[in-house]
């Protein structure tokens, strides 16, 4: 049975997230983005014909857009009273600029609100729309399932394989799933880059003070990407490690677990005194090979590397072929070739899609958001199905080993 409850969708599995909007001048471009994405069922009205808010008693939409007709300040006003008043819960978005003072006060009053300035982009508004909902259905501390990627060696593809994970992880879970891309590769990651959005982490911070840090912070960290997903990222710099502690890394780690569903990990092969820590607490280390003699070997002495250092990742660390080709013919290594270079079976494999990945990365996108129909989408869905199975088998087995 899947993990993942039932619930509303469109006819990609994705949930419906009903949006009731009453605009202004800026009908037309918040309509041209929402269409894009079918995750979105849009109640669109006309704000300078709207007295008072179209809600449907006992049927409150996910969310309310507000656009008051030329910055009515009065209309605004009036609308937030009502929405207090009979729709406290829903999360609401104001698309505007200059908000008087007993506007941004009443917005302040509800519990998830944020406003939309204008001019505004296609991730600007995605990714408000992502900060509020999750905002919303934040009702306590949760338990995430924590995946972490390391390459085995330089280029083998780790950080377009987590940033596709985490995206599938959101693309297949509930509107109220919460998933966050951690960028722990603080040299030269990559993953702010990839999605086009701002590295926000300041590790100076976060060393600082290890306990300071808390929801409020991580909020404050966080890069809300378009598909849905947080991006925690600092930027790169070739003395990034000397920034962090090993404190700071199991503070930021734990309080990220208590926030989100889904936490996807992106670390880097170069040991800190953090990373056998970090890749045991995960629910799942996958280091990602390439097809290529040296890097096999180099996935095989990693893997071993770290089983020996500390026993406790035995159990949890997997071993993923990245860029699989389907070439019958040619110089490809075989996936049964490749396992016994590797002296162990791998988890899963990723077929070769040199052009999709590349085409993702300049659009600011992952693969699956580019094109869903994507063989490394379908290879992703596969690996989180396969690593599901293991996780329920583990618990199975706990149980059967305590049982009297």
């Amino acid at each position: 049975m899947s993990k993942y409850p039932e619930q509303a969708a469109n006819q990609g599995g994705r949930p419906l997230v009903r949006i009731t909007a009453i605009l202004d001048a800026s009908s037309g471009a918040v309509q041209s983005i929402l269409q894009q994405d079918a995750s979105f069922s849009v109640d669109l009205h006309t704000a300078s014909q709207c007295a008072t808010l179209p809600l449907q008693a006992g049927q409150p939409p996910d969310l309310i857009l507000l656009e008051p007709p030329s910055s009515d300040q009065d209309r605004l006003m009036a609308w937030l009273r009502t929405l207090r008043m009979t729709a406290p819960d829903v999360p609401v978005l104001v698309i505007g600029e200059r908000l008087s003072v007993n506007a941004v006060q009443a917005l302040m009053a509800l519990p998830a609100s944020n406003v939309v300035p204008l001019p505004f982009s296609q991730n600007d508004l995605l990714g408000l729309i992502s900060t509020v909902m999750r905002r919303h259905t934040n009702t306590g501390p949760t338990s995430a399932q924590c995946l972490s990627f390391m390459s085995a060696v330089g280029g083998a593809g780790a950080t377009t394989l987590a940033i596709e994970t985490a995206y599938q992880l959101q693309s297949m879970s509930p509107a109220a799933k919460r998933v966050a891309l951690i960028d722990l590769n603080f040299i030269d990651g990559a993953c702010a880059s990839y999605l086009d959005v701002p590295a926000n982490l300041r590790l100076e911070e976060v060393a600082a003070d290890p306990e300071r840090i808390d929801e409020a912070l991580i909020d404050a960290f966080a890069s809300p990407h378009g598909s849905g997903i947080d991006v925690l990222a600092a930027a790169r710099s070739p003395f990034g490690y000397r920034c962090i502690n090993a404190q700071s890394i199991a503070r930021l780690l734990d309080v990220s677990c208590s926030i989100y569903d889904h936490v996807v990990i992106d670390i880097s092969r170069w040991m800190q005194d953090w990373t056998l820590d970090v890749l045991a607490g995960s629910d799942a280390a996958i280091i990602v090979s390439e097809l290529t003699v040296p890097a096999l070997h180099g996935a095989r002495d990693l893997a071993l590397n770290i089983e020996t250092e500390n026993p406790n990742t035995v159990g949890n660390l997997h071993l993923v072929l990245n860029r699989m080709s389907k070439r019958v013919f040619g110089h490809s290594i075989s996936l049964p070739e490749a396992q016994k270079a590797l002296g162990r079976n791998a988890i899963g494999s990723i077929t070769s899609d040199w052009d999709g990945a590349v085409g993702a990365v300049n659009y600011g996108t992952a693969v699956g958001q580019a094109n869903p129909k994507s063989r490394i989408s379908k290879d992703i869905r596969t690996l989180i199905h396969t690593l599901e199975a293991k996780a329920d088998d583990h618990t199975t087995m706990e149980h059967l080993q305590v049982a009297p």
